[in-house]
């Protein structure tokens, strides 16, 4: 139930999957074509490519309680030195900004499981944007880098 990437601009892809953890190559793909295109380095790309895997991971994680065939959008934007990646959703709504810091363990003490993926988002990112508009989550993930497209 996935569309093939769809260029939009020089520098956007969008992209359709559902809610299937094995579609989730296709939205890494397209993120090393758009990173291969416009120069970005490997060190960004790795953040970007983590936060990208982390956020569409749980949206197929954790969106349908119920389950169900669902579908959700990925839209990926390399433009004036930053990246701008858009997930919407129409699953149960959830801010990842407003998801609990990872609780140090006390000494002697095993960490908890989970967590840890929205806290590292926060740290690559340098803007998260969240809205819920008509019955959908609508996540935005900013990350200033190098690129060689300097076009609106």
């Amino acid at each position: 139930m996935s569309n093939p990437p769809r260029a939009r601009a020089a520098g956007t892809m969008e992209l359709v999957i559902g809610n299937d953890t094995a579609q989730m190559a296709q939205v890494s793909e397209a993120m090393d074509r758009l990173a291969a295109q416009h120069g970005i380095a490997p060190a960004p790309l790795v953040q970007l490519q983590v936060a990208l895997d982390e956020m569409v991971s749980n949206v197929i994680k954790y969106a349908w309680p119920q389950g169900g065939s669902h579908t959700l959008q990925v839209r990926i934007e390399v433009a004036l030195g930053q990246v701008r990646i858009d997930i919407s959703d129409d699953g149960r709504p959830f801010d990842p900004r407003d998801a609990p810091a990872p609780q140090t363990p006390l000494p002697g003490q095993r960490p908890r499981p989970g967590g840890l993926g929205v806290h590292m988002v926060r740290q690559f990112m340098d803007r998260l944007e969240y809205a819920r508009i008509d019955n959908m989550n609508r996540l935005t993930m900013i990350k200033r880098c190098d690129t060689d497209n300097t076009e609106p």
